[in-house]
């Protein structure tokens, strides 16, 4: 598995953070993973890493950014 490079992963996860801002209705994993072009596993970790901080939220099936 292949590492990243310092700053690489805080770089992802405000980029994944500026998605969720931007699409209000919320957004499915499958399409934040097409839209980013990253694996649907890696999009779910970084999801997750972001409700942990609580600057994301899940209801159904769908993920938003917390205001």
């Amino acid at each position: 598995m292949a590492r990243l490079q310092n700053g690489e992963k805080e770089e992802k996860e405000g980029k994944l953070y500026r998605l969720l801002k931007r699409l209000r209705f919320g957004v499915r994993e499958s399409e934040v993973a097409e839209e980013l072009g990253w694996h649907r596993r890696t999009v779910n970790n970084y999801l997750r890493k972001l409700r942990k901080e609580e600057k994301a939220e899940r209801e159904g099936r769908s993920w938003f950014a917390k205001k």
